[in-house]
């Protein structure tokens, strides 16, 4: 690992490969840490030149914690739906400034993104105000908006009392979310117990999640910016996702000029190994084209 400051906040990141290859950035969902792209995705990237980054956004893996009050979830979205003005402990455009500040520390100017979920409109921000800095976007899980109008209150409560003292907590909350989220063909207690302790050991930090969704509440509406992009996109997104809806990818990909869409009949809210690996495969080749056609 090694890390980057973006002021006082520290960002952990990893190259998960040698060489002075394009480099692709990822950036994980909310909560999670950069674990979530593991080596099974990172190979055919890697086998096709590329050189994958996986960071620990803010707030998860071995980043900063950014410890405090627990927000309130239900006045953020209040406010993004035009009700109040409260804020969130931190932005989308934070967020980006912390990966702007990993690509300083390693000297690459511009790069590759792939962003799930909430990686995602990390990854949006960053092209939208440093588009000299991003060359792709791979989106999987794609939103490009506040997604305010379509969590269910009963999500932000469950967020907002969360408690997770040890491993073993985790490992349980990670089942239960692997069932709700997920293809029932796709549900492994023993694999989902597994990737939960490689993820507690790299870092859960306690309100993590909870702070990443109210960055994500407070979000702002991208799409009509998105328009004034010239830059290849790819986005990937599950018939079933049960928390990002099918209507927030195909508005993302409208709003895209040329972006390639794909809708995966078989994908839920979730990251089996077979969709890891399915995703690792189909982003190499679209990071392959977006080079022969620079």
């Amino acid at each position: 690992m090694a890390l980057a400051m973006n002021g006082p906040v520290r960002i952990d990141y990893q190259r998960m490969a040698a060489g002075a290859g394009p480099a692709v950035i990822l950036l994980a969902g909310a909560g999670r840490p950069s674990t979530d792209f593991d080596y099974a995705f990172c190979a055919p990237i890697v086998a096709a030149g590329f050189v994958p980054i996986r960071v620990d956004s803010r707030d998860t893996g071995r980043s900063a914690a950014m410890a405090g009050a627990m927000p309130d979830l239900h006045a953020i979205k209040a406010a993004a739906l035009g009700a109040g003005d409260a804020k969130p402990p931190y932005g989308i455009a934070d967020m980006a400034a912390d990966v702007l500040a990993v690509m300083d520390a390693e000297g690459i100017a511009a790069a590759h993104f792939v962003g799930r979920s909430i990686g995602g409109l990390v990854a949006q921000q960053l092209a939208l105000h440093h588009a000299d800095r991003v060359l792709s976007l791979a989106l999987v899980m794609a939103m490009s908006r506040s997604m305010a109008d379509a969590v269910p209150d009963a999500a932000l409560d469950r967020l907002m009392t969360e408690n997770i003292p040890d491993e073993e907590a985790y490992v349980a909350r990670q089942l239960t979310v692997a069932q709700a989220n997920g293809m029932a063909e796709d549900f492994d207690a023993e694999r989902v117990a597994e990737e939960a302790r490689i993820a507690w050991r790299h870092g859960i930090h306690p309100g993590g999640t909870a702070r990443h969704f109210a960055a994500s509440l407070a979000a702002p509406d991208l799409r009509v910016a998105l328009g004034g992009l010239r830059i290849p996109a790819l986005i990937l997104h599950g018939r079933h996702d049960k928390v990002i809806p099918l209507a927030r990818a195909t508005e993302t990909a409208e709003a895209i000029p040329g972006a390639v869409f794909e809708v995966d009949e078989t994908m839920g809210h979730d990251g089996p190994p077979r969709l890891r690996q399915a995703w690792g495969e189909r982003i190499s080749a679209h990071l392959t084209a977006a080079i022969a056609h620079a």
